[in-house]
């Protein structure tokens, strides 16, 4: 009864937050456990740190009690792939050990759950093996290295070796599916592999080339000659479109990219048809043109045969009556074509085919370089870091006799949004920290700037997003989700787009209200790169930052709040191994340089400018017309929307800023991240059933537009008809009293007579 009584005043209380509008869910003995949850963030007295004692622990949600979280499967789909696909690729010296390098480095960071997979490099021939420095770098990636010797059966066509080597690989025990990938491609998202009930997937050949488009084409004869050859019915071969142009060819599939499962041998029956193709001689280019590739220009004897290894694998699955299925065009991209194709939209672009045009002798313009095609935040600075590749490998410096440079150290500002961390980041880098190169521009609700990284704000908005949070979720980020391989991609993106905006700078910061949900995670990647971190966390009154988020952005105020409390707790906590300083926000206002100064005594960092030089550029992010909102603590403590854990989360963090920290503060701010994280457990369920709710309602409120839609047409029909109706009448009325109607009426009347009856 008393646990009812509790869930009534919770839903009533709930309402008035905006949170949700119906009754807790579930059965009563599940409502009486969120009742109680909830009792503890929203009813308790303000010595929240009594509760466990006062209530009695009920324990957390996930302790048996189901009431409808979701729960994240113990099988993960990377652990499936992992053992089911193996990636092939040719690597020789020169060019090509810059591309197969950096095309492993970029299946381990970005392709998500392909991203462990087994890679076999296979060095086909011995005069070209790849140089000791290439073996190491490779062995670093986890990559298998397999130098065979292959007599090719046509050594003049470079491909040629390509396929080869894939029946070799072939031949031997793995994975039940071989991915064979040409060394000029990158991997820049997961791709989608999955075969369904096709025995292999490929992407269509990029331009029509040596294709046939059917009856009358120049190569329609040659496409004749080898189905006789190898006995495929021509007209079994499937009609597809070339990514360029969109030209109908007879099935001739792209050698950049072709998945096939490995029982099925088709890069065996491809090898037997290639060689019997070169046996009969057949030449698709008699006259050896000249062709751009990945390795730079070919004609001659290198191009008489060109096509030949794709048109090999085309009838491969035709005469095995393998199924082939097309790949999306977010597969293979021909970045070379990228003048005659559609935008594409970078967001979801996977793999892309850039044909030698990241070489530093490449006659054509690399249209990522030059911002002609932008990618995704992290995936432009991590190719930037490693573009253009060179031909020559380059060997590792010996590094023994070499003094160790000093470490660098990044300040993390650690604050909430509307926090005063944009004022903070500006007074720092007036100090002499770095900032970011590509800054958010000032606008009205920050004149003097944002000072965060544009490029660092993208890629922390993509991890948010792929966590299925965004800037504005107040519940904490899943940490198995944190350790995933979905994390691994962003981790990867986010530690290029800090090298590009810091460079070597010994000391910069990085400020991004965001990355206060995952600070550990922002630290970690700058241990990676050799930074140390340090933690400046400015704290403000809780009110004065949600009138301030309710002024910029329209959100309500307890969700505001619900923010403010989520950013402080996972700030705190995250940053407890490392230097730090809290800030009350009204004596960074007043007395900044003490601030600060006491800041860096106690965190190490040492400020590059002189005072004299930084003094006059402090004062403009100080200004007081830039204060907007302000609200004093007993404005804070009355206030409806305060809950008992806010007020005390915020007392305990202004003690931490004043005092010093403790151990007893820490334990204090634990107990209150608990409570607040068991109840945004309850409140997330709440949310959803609003969600659903408002869903629902969203749907009546539509059909029943529709309905006042359809009646208001009716009307209007109705009207037409009731005018016409008049009208007619009108006209009826006019004629029966017209003197024409009363002259004719005796021969209507004589007429009548001799009306014939039916």
């Amino acid at each position: 009864m008393a646990a009812a009584l509790v869930a009534e005043g919770l839903t009533q209380q709930m309402r008035h937050l905006g949170f949700f509008d119906g009754q807790l869910p579930g059965s009563p003995q599940k409502q009486s456990h969120c009742a109680v949850v909830l009792y503890r963030f929203l009813f308790a007295d303000a010595d929240v740190i009594g509760l466990s004692e006062g209530l009695g622990w009920v324990g957390s949600v996930d302790n048996g009690m189901d009431i409808g979280i979701a729960t994240r499967p113990s099988g993960d789909i990377g652990d499936i792939v992992e053992d089911s696909v193996e990636f092939v690729l040719l690597v020789e010296a020169g060019i090509l050990e810059a591309q197969a390098l950096l095309l492993c480095e970029s299946l381990r960071c970005f392709a998500g759950a392909y991203s462990r997979c087994p890679i076999t490099v296979v060095s086909p021939r011995s005069s070209r093996r790849p140089s000791l420095s290439t073996l190491h770098q490779l062995k670093r990636l986890n990559v298998e290295y397999l130098p065979i010797e292959i007599e090719s059966c046509c050594p003049h066509y470079g491909p040629s070796y390509r396929v080869h080597a894939l029946a070799h690989v072939e031949r031997r025990p793995g994975p039940p599916i071989i991915i064979q990938i040409d060394s000029d491609t990158i991997f820049i998202a997961e791709p989608d592999f999955s075969l369904g009930t096709n025995s292999a997937a490929a992407r269509p050949v990029d331009v029509k080339g040596m294709c046939t488009t059917g009856s009358g084409d120049p190569f329609d004869d040659y496409w004749r000659k080898a189905c006789a050859l190898v006995s495929v019915d021509y007209e079994h071969l499937p009609v597809v479109q070339t990514t360029v142009h969109g030209q109908a060819v007879r099935a001739s599939y792209n050698g950049g990219l072709f998945v096939a499962k490995r029982s099925h041998g088709l890069f065996q029956r491809a090898e037997d048809i290639l060689e019997r193709l070169v046996a009969a001689d057949m030449k698709s280019w008699p006259d050896g043109p000249i062709i751009n590739t990945g390795t730079g220009a070919l004609d001659g004897e290198a191009t008489a045969f060109w096509g030949t290894s794709q048109a090999a694998l085309s009838l491969a699955a035709v005469a095995g009556n393998h199924p082939v299925r097309t790949l999306p065009a977010t597969h293979n991209f021909p970045l070379n074509h990228l003048a005659a194709l559609a935008a594409p939209d970078t967001a979801r672009l996977v793999h892309v085919h850039y044909h030698g045009l990241f070489s530093a002798g490449s006659a054509g313009a690399n249209p990522v370089l030059d911002g002609t095609l932008e990618l995704p935040a992290g995936i432009s600075e991590w190719l930037a870091a490693r573009l253009p590749l060179s031909e020559h490998p380059q060997q590792a410096a010996p590094t023994r006799d070499l003094p160790k440079p000093p470490r660098r150290k990044a300040i993390l500002i650690l604050g909430m949004h509307r926090s005063g961390t944009s004022a903070l980041g500006g007074v720092i880098n007036a100090l002499g920290a770095t900032g970011p190169k590509n800054l958010l521009p000032a606008n009205s609700h920050n004149p003097t700037g944002y000072w965060e990284s544009a490029r660092l704000n993208l890629a922390n908005d993509d991890l948010l997003a792929s966590a299925n949070s965004s800037w504005h979720d107040w519940r904490a980020l899943d940490p198995q989700w944190m350790q995933s391989r979905a994390a691994e991609r962003h981790r990867h993106k986010i530690r290029a787009v800090l090298g590009n905006e810091f460079g070597d700078e010994p000391l910069f910061f990085v400020k991004d209200p965001r990355i206060c949900r995952f600070a550990s995670f922002i630290s970690s990647i700058l241990a990676e790169m050799e930074v140390d971190t340090v933690a400046f966390l400015p704290i403000r009154n809780p009110l004065e930052v949600a009138l301030s988020l309710k002024r910029r952005d329209g959100l309500p105020m307890a969700k505001s709040l619900l923010l403010w409390l989520r950013h402080v707790l996972e700030a705190e906590h995250q940053s407890r191994d490392m230097p730090r300083h809290f800030l009350r926000h009204e004596d960074f206002r007043t007395d900044c340089r003490r601030q600060l100064n006491h800041a860096a005594d106690e965190t190490g960092v040492i400020w590059p400018a002189p005072s004299s030089q930084s003094d006059i550029e402090i004062e403009k992010f100080l200004n007081e017309d830039l204060h907007h909102e302000r609200a004093s603590i007993e404005e804070l403590r009355n206030h409806p929307d305060i809950t008992p854990l806010i007020w005390t989360a915020y007392e305990i963090l202004r003690s931490m800023a004043v005092d010093g920290e403790s151990r007893e503060l820490r334990a204090q701010m634990d107990l209150v991240r608990t409570i607040f994280n068991e109840s945004c457990d309850v409140l997330a369920i709440a949310t959803a059933e609003a969600e659903h709710l408002r869903g629902e309602l969203r749907g009546r409120i539509l059909d029943h537009e529709a309905v006042v839609r359809a009646h208001h047409e009716l009307s209007l029909e109705c009207d037409v008809i009731v005018r016409d109706r008049d009208a007619f009448l009108a006209e009826r009325n006019a004629l029966l009293a017209s003197r024409s109607w009363r002259w004719t009426a005796p021969l209507r009347w004589v007429r009548g007579p001799f009306v014939r009856r039916t």
